[in-house]
């Protein structure tokens, strides 16, 4: 590599990344810092290995334009790798938003892999601080998978906060293949000997510490500084040559003096251009022939201020395009952009039609300003259409500055407004968004448009965020003030707004009648979209076990209802598995994971992707077959991270809290785990899940405090969404921490849900098998052992049809403490005990396996009353639940002739005949 003074460490880096990515280990490298501070030199360092090795080089960058095409930087690398422009053209039209981008991310993610396949790739995506959102998360998605890829992937941005790359560099950082890269101002040695290097007039050496301190130790005003001639003889300082880095700025437009006048004005509306330096656009913009245009462009370039390098003609630097276009006088500059606005017009492309949009926005004057308006207006739907949801915020903010100059008119902005709120929801910039919903409002009722402010209120949904939540609220009862009296869609969807808001709310009973009147409104006007919209509303507020038939209607009715409203099918398949779970049908819920899936490959949702591997994770874990639920659950939560969602993430980390808590493993525990829950909004079950981890980790005080606010929880909370979560896991708590009263309460709410299984409708992240075993702990932990071990007998049958291994073996555990208990039935207490314990240490679950050794340690030794060894006692259990001696073998990690000699011998102590004999002796004696 070429010697970058004072940048050996970032080269070793650089080189590093590039070893890895030609072992075949990719790597995303993120070269950052200020402008000028030589980013694009070290990036282009990666070029010349590349080409060495015969590997293929793509260039793509973004463009300090608000208005310029989305996936800008991506298009321009796909000129030269097919596969990525096939890639890019995977965006449909009227397909959502998170499906499209989800699809675009794996599209282009497939591609990069594809085409560094053979000899590797190396791809340079340079000033990704002006990259719009879309380009960014094609960027993460590739990111996440580029470690298995052979692709090198130079990022070069500058350190600009409040930009979309700032808002994902964290997220880029934190991935497997990522290189950071931070650059830093030069050290006056690393200059010095630059300067030499570089044989510069050596009137420059005394002052290198100078220059160093005036320029921040950036190498571009280092080396336009240092082009100059020295200070004179005698100077000691550089006041009188150069102040700051102003003083740089003005050296930097100097060479234009050189050029005619003519020319100069090309070089200054090439400037108020950007990036796009095409001689036949810079002439229709002057109004002079495409030949005069290019001989002033040769002149520039002869002149140092314009270069042709990897992207074509360009400035020298962008600092140097900055510094021309901040001196073009503003009589000209209005006149200038108006010029650059009509050419781009004239093109007749589409892709163009933002960035005239910003020329018009800067002409001034009423005439542009219309034009503005109506250009940023179709530049925005543009824009959101390809995803780029934060470009189509910039222009509809351009556009309503305009339209409120022009003086339009109420409900024209109120419309506007709304529209901006959307987009800004798309983008997650939820603040701005709720703002703008305020506004529109306030415009729509200054306007007497209340179905404007309907919308408005419509705008806020799906966040989870109680604050969020009252604001909408808020504007949706000011809404129903407005509309007119009687059955509209509008009025029907607001309703099934404020049950789902109220429904949110734990301590509200609303819910329940606001949806069924939603509902029953949608279904009198016979609007698909609001009778739709409003089954989701009702089916949230009867996410409980007692409701499970009414829910299973409106699953029907969803999946009805599918063709006018696509989101229906999914929707009624999940609920329907939700159904299934519940009534411990896993035969049926199979079948739908399957339906779910083919529904995922038809529309490539990722929702329908990332609920496929939740419910193949929840099976998994079930059947105790964790390590391929883990599996399953880390393939989800790439689709999540993909998609960006953080209500996904967080249900990857509360199956592996679960799952922790199930297995007794408090190192299984994620770390950021209690991030999540920190971030979570403030509800009954986030609180007890925080218990349950701070109980597991040895922190009992914490636990106390968490749980006692919570003590009244079984008496106030309402039917609802996490009403079955919050006081079952209230509930486990309390036994846990030997609250007997707080276990009765729970009792005796729960109890009436003890023939189901785990499950409410609400698309759990664990499946914790038959009701009865918590019931079984309540009813012990409240001092009522004869009725905890009816529990635990019909939870060991019941886990055992639906092959619930880990919560079967748990239930023989609680049978057998309470046996232990109760000092009855020794035997038969160390008959479940050793069961239990085999299974545990056959699924990898020490926790619950050291709790079953501690009962057996207190239970007395084998006597004439109670014949039977530990294992004869085991295997006899075993042979009472309908196991062959062949499974009994596979099961205790015996032969089977070891376990034919244990029936034998318990059979012969017993004094019985038969198999049949000895499992009428086990259930006898499992008898309370």
């Amino acid at each position: 590599m070429v010697a970058l003074f004072g940048r050996e460490a970032a080269l070793a880096l650089l080189d590093g990344a590039r070893r890895e990515a030609s072992a075949g280990s990719g790597r995303l490298v993120l070269i950052t810092g200020e402008a000028g501070i030589g980013k694009s030199t070290l990036a282009q360092e990666a070029v010349r290995p590349a080409q060495e090795t015969g590997t293929p080089v793509a260039r793509g960058f973004a463009v300090d334009d608000p208005g310029a095409p989305a996936l800008w930087p991506w298009r321009r690398v796909g000129r030269d790798v097919p596969e990525i422009a096939a890639a890019l053209d995977t965006i449909t039209p009227d397909e959502p938003d998170d499906a499209a981008r989800f699809r675009l991310g794996e599209a282009v993610s497939t591609a990069v892999a594809r085409a560094a396949a053979d000899n590797g790739l190396l791809l340079i995506i340079e000033d990704a601080h002006w990259a719009d959102g879309v380009s960014l998360s094609v960027l993460k998605s590739v990111a996440l998978d580029v470690v298995s890829t052979r692709a090198l992937i130079v990022v070069t941005a500058r350190d600009l906060p409040g930009t979309s790359y700032a808002s994902v560099h964290s997220d880029l950082v934190r991935m497997a293949g990522t290189v950071p890269v931070p650059l830093s101002g030069l050290p006056v040695e690393s200059v010095t000997h630059w300067l030499r290097a570089a044989a510069v007039a050596d009137g420059w050496l005394p002052h290198v510490a100078d220059v160093v301190a005036r320029t921040g130790g950036n190498p571009f005003y280092i080396r336009t500084v240092t082009a100059q001639p020295p200070p004179g003889p005698g100077s000691v300082a550089l006041d009188r040559s150069l102040a700051d880095r102003s003083g740089v700025r003005d050296l930097l437009v100097s060479p234009l003096a050189s050029l005619p006048t003519e020319a100069r004005r090309t070089v200054e509306t090439a400037a108020l251009v950007g990036e796009r330096l095409s001689p036949a656009l810079l002439a229709a913009a002057r109004g002079r022939p495409v030949e005069r245009i290019s001989e002033h462009l040769a002149a520039a370039v002869r002149a140092g201020i314009l270069t042709f390098g990897s992207t074509g003609l360009a400035f020298r630097h962008a600092i140097v395009r900055d510094a021309i276009a901040a001196q073009v006088p503003d009589e000209r500059r209005a006149a200038t952009h108006a010029g650059i606005a009509r050419a781009l017009d004239e093109t007749g492309e589409p892709s163009l039609v933002g960035a005239a949009a910003g020329h018009w926005d800067r002409a001034g004057g009423p005439d542009a300003a219309a034009t503005c308006r109506d250009r940023a207006g179709r530049a925005a739907a543009i824009a959101a259409r390809e995803l780029a949801h934060d470009r189509a915020v910039e222009l509809a903010r351009m556009q309503m500055r305009h339209s409120a100059s022009l003086g339009e008119s109420a409900p024209v902005r109120a419309a506007e407004t709304v529209q901006l709120a959307r987009d800004e929801w798309a983008a997650g910039l939820l603040p701005a968004a709720l703002d703008s919903c305020r506004r529109a409002a306030e415009l729509a009722e200054a306007g007497d448009r209340p179905d404007l402010l309907a919308e408005a209120a419509l705008v806020p949904q799906g966040v989870g965020s109680v604050d969020v939540s009252r604001f909408a609220v808020g504007l949706v009862h000011r809404a129903l003030d407005r509309l007119p009296p009687g059955d509209s869609a509008l009025r029907a969807r607001l309703l099934g707004q404020l049950a789902v808001a109220a429904a949110d709310e734990a301590a509200d009973s609303s819910a329940g009648p606001l949806s069924a009147q939603a509902l029953a409104m949608a279904r009198r006007i016979a609007d698909p979209r609001a009778e739709l919209e409003t089954i989701a509303a009702r089916h949230f507020a009867l996410c409980y076990p007692q409701a499970v038939a009414e829910r299973a209607g409106l699953a029907r009715r969803a999946l009805e209802l599918a063709d006018a409203a696509p989101m229906g099918r999914l929707w009624g398949l999940l609920w329907s598995a939700d159904i299934a779970l519940q009534r411990g049908d896993l035969d049926q819920w199979d079948t739908l994971t399957q339906d779910i899936e083919a529904l995922a490959g038809r529309t490539g949702s990722p929702v329908a992707r990332w609920h496929v591997r939740r419910m193949r994770a929840v099976r998994l874990a079930q059947s105790g077959e964790f390590a391929a639920a883990i599996d399953q659950a880390v393939e989800g939560r790439r689709i999540a991270e993909r998609v960006g969602d953080l209500s996904m993430i967080g249900m990857y980390y509360a199956f592996r809290v679960q799952l922790a808590l199930v297995r007794g493993l408090p190192e299984d525990l994620p770390l950021e785990a209690m991030a999540m829950l920190d971030r979570a909004p403030a509800m009954p079950l986030i609180t007890t899940s925080r218990a349950q981890i701070a109980l597991l980790t040895g922190r009992r005080q914490v636990a106390e405090a968490l749980v006692a606010g919570l003590a009244d929880l079984p008496d106030r909370m309402p039917l609802g969404p996490r009403w079955m979560g919050s006081i079952g896991t209230l509930g486990e708590l309390s036994v846990d921490l030997g609250q007997a009263e707080l276990a009765a309460r729970c009792y005796r709410v729960l109890a009436p849900q003890a023939g189901w299984f785990w499950g409410d409708g609400g698309g759990t992240p664990f499946a914790g098998g038959s009701v009865e075993l918590p019931m079984g702990r309540l009813a012990r932990a409240a001092g009522r052992p004869e009725a905890a071990l009816a529990h635990f007998r019909r939870a060991v049958e019941a886990d055992t049809r639906i092959g619930a291994r880990p919560f079967t073996a748990l239930a023989r555990l609680r049978a057998a403490e309470c046996l232990a208990d109760l000092g009855s039935a020794p035997a038969e207490a160390a008959g479940l005990a050793t069961a239990a314990r085999a299974e545990f240490d056959a699924l990898g679950m020490p926790g619950p396996a050291a709790a079953a050794a501690r009962v057996l340690d207190r239970l007395p030794p084998v006597t004439a009353e109670n014949p039977l060894t530990a294992r004869e006692a085991e295997i006899a259990v075993l042979e009472a639940d309908g196991l062959s001696n062949k499974d009994i073998a596979g099961r205790l990690f015996l032969s089977v002739r070891t376990v034919e000699s244990h029936v034998r011998s318990a059979l012969g102590k017993l004094q019985l005949t038969t198999r049949t004999e000895l499992a009428i002796w086990v259930h006898r004696r499992q008898r309370p």
